[in-house]
């Protein structure tokens, strides 16, 4: 048995979903690709702390590359509760504090298993992913610009992509480097956007993308995108429900997910709305990393501006208290926004209660939301 098929075997035994290999030459059409892209939408992505284009040449970063192996793993395993959905991501959810764990033992032992061979591996998060998998001859993309597996998860997107870097030579597998939307699929993803986020086969602009907002977007969400935001708070995944190649395994029966159910509570968007920093720390930050510990103002916000959208006057205390006493701008904004849109009387006395008190920005706020009733 050769290397190539020991690794794979490896891999697969580890539980991964699919192991491929990759030359390290310069991902050309990716680089083209990026330094293409209008500054405005993408220059936040290249900086001496993190750069999309740096790891696109692996040997150039690394001289000791000589090859790239790329594991698969499906995170959508589990069913997902139905009061989620439209409010988190699955790829956050699933990925739990144990299941992470698993996770890091099952690479933790494919290393030790690659050292064993000889080669000293070197993760670098900075490869492009998507683009080292499609080069290993593993997933094809998507209109949406998600990768979907050739074999994992009955050829949908739910998949995690862990690409490594060798310090030894190993034959490149096929690439499949091509777009592979259904012919009948009529754009069903970018119709989905409630953003218009995505533009084109394969275009994107992260501004406009709800995932992106909810965790690293303006100070205050715009004013243009709060409504059609919805009720999501930490990620999105509307265009990959709405895309016929992951319908085989969204209807496919799976086992409960019996974290969630236990702890729906935690997720509730009124507790997420009055959680304190220890309720953060604790309970949510461990999974939904991507938002900075020091950020719950961001939380605080996204659920405010979801209630605000869920529409049900039951949230007005809840919304009429942050507006009174949270101490960060950008929430009693959206607190503020979020009563104009439930709209009635109620909300109308507690807008205006709260004018006389308030600075000039969130005043503003409190005007508009005033005017909407």
């Amino acid at each position: 048995m050769s290397v190539k098929d020991r690794i794979r075997e490896k891999g697969l035994e580890l539980g991964f979903e699919g192991v491929g290999f990759a030359g390290v030459e310069p991902m050309d059409s990716y680089i083209k690709e990026i330094e293409s892209r209008p500054p405005e939408m993408y220059g936040w992505t290249n900086s001496d702390r993190f750069s999309t284009i740096r790891g696109a040449s692996p040997q150039v970063k690394h001289p000791s590359a000589r090859s790239l192996v790329v594991l698969i793993s499906n995170y959508y395993r589990k069913s997902f509760p139905q009061m989620l959905e439209g409010v988190y991501g699955r790829a956050y959810l699933v990925d739990e504090r144990k299941v992470l764990g698993e996770e890091m033992a099952r690479i933790a032992s494919f290393f030790v298993f690659l050292k064993q061979e000889g080669i000293s591996p070197i993760y670098d998060g900075e490869i492009p992913a998507r683009m080292a998998a499609a080069r290993a001859g593993l997933i094809t993309y998507g209109k949406n610009c998600f990768a979907y597996g050739r074999e994992a998860a009955k050829n949908s997107s739910w998949i995690e992509i862990i690409p490594f870097i060798a310090d030894v030579e190993l034959e490149p597998d096929e690439p499949s480097v091509e777009l592979n939307c259904p012919p009948k699929c009529k754009n069903k993803c970018m119709k989905a956007c409630p953003t218009g986020a995505i533009y084109d086969d394969m275009k994107m602009n992260p501004l406009k993308c709800i995932a992106f907002n909810t965790y690293y977007g303006a100070e205050t969400t715009p004013m243009e995108l709060r409504e059609p935001m919805g009720t999501w708070v930490y990620g999105c995944d509307a265009c990959q429900e709405a895309c016929p190649r992951n319908r085989p395994w969204m209807r496919q029966e799976k086992p409960p997910h019996e974290d969630l159910h236990s702890r729906m509570d935690e997720y509730d968007l009124q507790a997420i709305l009055q959680m304190d920093q220890v309720f953060y720390e604790e309970k949510l930050w461990p999974r939904f990393f991507y938002i900075s510990r020091k950020r719950i103002d961001r939380w605080h916000m996204n659920a405010a501006r979801a209630l605000g959208n869920l529409g049900n006057s039951d949230c007005i205390p809840a919304l009429e208290r942050s507006l009174r006493e949270s101490p960060y701008e950008n929430v009693r904004s959206m607190s503020a926004w979020a009563l104009g849109r439930i709209g009635g009387a109620k909300a109308r006395e507690i807008l205006e209660k709260a004018r006389g008190k308030e600075s000039e920005p969130v005043i503003i706020e409190i005007n508009q939301a005033l005017h909407m009733l």
